[in-house]
């Protein structure tokens, strides 16, 4: 398939031309922009580069990171559709932006990166709270917190059981060596659900406000080294002290790799071959 008509279909699909969502702050540095497809500095998001004419094969992957790249150099012809315009740390690192020399090998290979971040996390379909929530078993059962335009968090419920053995059940379907929980009742039924960086005290209040015993997001310990971001993390734990919520964080990686793997499907209704490629190291991080 033609790229310009891939990418025609993907900003329908994702609704494109309705999101204000801006991917350029941070992510668009004066060392990687001369690689930016200019489209993607005008509407700042969407097709991030436009490396080839066509495309044999879409990547799915979850952040533009160093095993990404070298996975993806073994294509030709690539489209990579990837949920952050960032490179990304299980640190103090956190988000980073690509670097210029990983632009420069997926350039050499014609391979192209499609990004799209709130779009995806509000998919009617292949959103990340909803992928995430199919994936733990969680039948939804309300959508809320607005984003951009649309929800993108779940209220829903599961039989009754105890939450270490839910936990530990959460571990396994997300293939994590480890998770991060905080247990305050014995049981779970009614779950909220935020894919990512879920770790916000208004989200908390909110979930508490539907009346749920817990809340199923990424980061729950938060690494990064951003002043804001650490002070948001503290409110959120200073509150929870206070609602007594249980927490089950699958890191903003592994609680977005669903959605990631999920789209698969989609191209296969496009007839378009589809791989999601996974980042071995982030997957395992602890």
């Amino acid at each position: 398939m033609k790229l310009i008509e891939l990418q025609t279909i993907l900003d329908r699909e994702f609704k494109i031309d309705r999101t204000d969502e801006n991917l350029i702050d941070f992510a668009v540095t004066d060392e990687n922009k001369s690689f930016i497809n200019p489209d993607f500095l005008s509407k700042k998001t969407a097709l991030m580069t436009d490396n080839s004419e066509n495309v044999d094969i879409v990547l799915t992957s979850v952040f533009i990171t160093k095993e990404i790249v070298k996975k993806a150099l073994q294509y030709r012809n690539v489209l990579i559709l990837t949920h952050h315009q960032f490179d990304y740390f299980e640190d103090e690192r956190g988000l980073q932006p690509i670097k210029p020399e990983y632009f420069e090998q997926l350039k050499k290979c014609g391979i192209s990166i499609y990004a799209a971040h709130a779009p995806l996390d509000t998919h009617s379909i292949y959103g990340t709270s909803k992928s995430l929530a199919e994936l733990c078993g969680i039948q939804a059962e309300k959508y809320f917190y607005d984003y951009f335009g649309e929800p993108t968090a779940l209220i829903g419920i599961i039989p009754e059981r105890s939450f270490d053995e839910y936990a530990e059940y959460v571990r396994n379907k997300l293939e994590r060596p480890i998770i991060t929980t905080e247990k305050h009742t014995e049981s779970v039924r009614k779950i909220g659900v935020v894919a990512g960086g879920g770790d916000l005290p208004d989200i908390l209040q909110q979930v508490y406000d539907y009346g749920c015993d817990t809340l199923l997001t990424g980061t729950i310990e938060h690494r990064w080294n951003v002043p804001f971001i650490q002070e948001g993390n503290k409110q959120f734990h200073e509150l929870n002290h206070k609602l007594k919520l249980n927490l089950i964080g699958g890191t903003h990686f592994g609680t977005e790799r669903p959605a990631m793997i999920k789209l698969a499907a989609y191209f296969d209704r496009l007839k378009i071959p589809c791989k999601y490629i996974e980042d071995t190291v982030l997957l395992d991080a602890v």
